[in-house]
């Protein structure tokens, strides 16, 4: 398991660092994008870690929920509800 862990970990920060070069290269952090990011990034750090932790495991299992609702419906309308709701 560590070693999963560890190509997860390294695939993401890889992943990140390519996406903050292609923000630089296209200048998408100039500007009223870049005020919007900083009110973004302070809003979502400001909050209590618990809570924000909380948070993440509860949409986890939302996501996780959905896909499963999608799997046992039999048909494409079914699908659809069991994602929505």
């Amino acid at each position: 398991i560590p070693k999963l862990l560890a190509i997860s970990w390294i695939g993401n920060l890889i992943g990140g660092v390519i996406f903050a070069l292609l923000v630089t290269y296209c200048d998408m952090n100039l500007g009223a994008t870049a005020e919007l990011a900083k009110h973004t990034i302070h809003k979502k750090c400001s909050k209590p870690f618990l809570k924000t932790f909380i948070k993440g495991i509860g949409c986890n299992w939302l996501v996780c929920m959905a896909v499963f609702l999608s799997g046992q419906a039999q048909d494409m309308a079914g699908k659809m509800v069991g994602i929505w709701f």
